[in-house]
């Protein structure tokens, strides 16, 4: 039960990353590159948490590899948009 509500999460927050994405297709502004980083880190930490809770441990490593790249974007996102000049 928690698995599928992770996947839905996960497939819910790709949409609206890719509706996103579609709506501001022409928008360079620092607020639409922020908002879409931070919902491709949503994206990222819901799929590792639904590979972390199953069953075989090739997709548990996928699961960890998800939040390793779920991180990194959050402190490029952080360092990109706070320290810049």
């Amino acid at each position: 039960m928690v698995t599928k509500i992770f996947k839905m999460l996960t497939i819910l927050s790709g949409l609206t990353l890719l509706g996103y994405v579609i709506y501001n297709w022409n928008d360079n502004s620092d607020k639409s590159f922020l908002t879409m980083q931070m919902l491709m880190v949503c994206m990222f930490i819901f799929g590792g948490i639904d590979n972390l809770l199953t069953e075989q441990r090739s997709l548990k490593m996928i699961g960890g590899l998800f939040f390793v790249v779920a991180i990194f974007i959050a402190i490029v996102s952080i360092n990109k948009y706070i320290y810049s000049g």
